[in-house]
């Protein structure tokens, strides 16, 4: 479903820029501004419901305003995505949950399908559509849950140091470290990952002219990372379970039913994860000291 919607953006868009005329009767003007919205993640643990455990993100955006049909902008978002085994229900047997906080950076290109210009009461709505690059830095933690003994916590998988952890849980009983079960705990725990990463943000949306000054828009928008750790479930099952003492009981990180046997794959390794985004963004437009350019329509 995705594939076939990633495809009809990129045929709309393409099809928009070969019949568009380019037009150069309004000046250059940038637009700043914030937005704010609801971020969701598509993953292993959540590979088919878009929205599922929603959660806020916000953030500010700069738009220069390069003619009535393309914009360039850079935007900041902070985002949460976040999903559990047992309220998505995709695999409840695993136990798995985990909320990721990110913060992205991103580059993009709007095309505006209709002649758009903020201030301008003739061209002052339009659908668009856009995608770009952008660099994200995040943060996976594990959430566990536990009523009975009245638990809610999170735990950053980043802070863990591997040594200690591997000296509590994977220490045999002849007092040797043992290699193989190590690079199964720094696999589970990250240390393959980087805390840095890249995405492919695209999406569309509509813009509205409020006013002269005042324009505001509404987007959804889809980032195609190239991690399949965001939600930190990647790796395989250890065997010997990395754990957490907390409140004199146990948690186990890597399998915290039990069902699994160590070196089965937790999640699906041949799918990267995604985020995605659904917002509103006011902006206040601020006009550049450069002149009018002409008009191609004419020639």
């Amino acid at each position: 479903m995705w594939r076939k919607i990633r495809l009809l953006l990129i045929i709309s868009g393409l099809i928009a820029a070969i019949n568009a005329n380019a037009q150069f009767d309004d000046p250059k003007t940038i637009e700043v501004g914030p937005h704010v919205g609801v971020s969701y993640y598509m993953g292993d643990i959540n590979p088919a419901k878009p929205f599922a455990m929603s959660d806020l993100q916000y953030g500010g955006v700069v738009r220069f305003n390069y003619n009535n049909r393309w914009t360039f902008r850079f935007d900041y978002s902070r985002a949460t995505v976040k999903a559990d085994d047992a309220v998505v229900k995709w695999r409840p047997e695993r136990g798995l949950s985990f909320t990721t906080n990110i913060n992205d950076f991103s580059l993009m290109a709007e095309f505006n399908f209709l002649e758009y210009y903020t201030g301008n009461p003739k061209k002052n709505v339009s659908p668009y559509i856009f995608g770009g690059i952008s660099v994200f830095q995040y943060t996976p933690y594990h959430r566990i849950l536990d009523h009975n003994l009245m638990i809610d916590t999170l735990i950053n998988l980043r802070d863990h140091k591997l040594d200690t952890i591997y000296r509590d849980t994977v220490k045999g009983i002849d007092g040797k470290y043992h290699l193989t079960a190590f690079s199964q705990l720094a696999e589970f725990l990250g240390g393959r990952t980087k805390s840095i990463g890249l995405s492919i943000p695209f999406g569309f949306g509509v813009k509205f002219a409020l006013s002269k000054h005042m324009a505001a828009t509404v987007e959804w928008r889809m980032q195609k990372t190239f991690t399949d750790y965001l939600d930190g479930v990647g790796g395989v099952y250890l065997a010997n379970n990395a754990k957490e003492t907390i409140k004199s009981k146990d948690f186990y990180l890597s399998d915290p039913t039990g069902n699994y046997k160590a070196g089965q794959q937790r999640g699906n390794s041949a799918f990267n994860d995604w985020f995605g985004m659904i917002r509103v963004s006011l902006t206040w437009k601020f006009n550049l000291p450069d002149g009018r350019g002409c008009n191609l329509s004419k020639f």
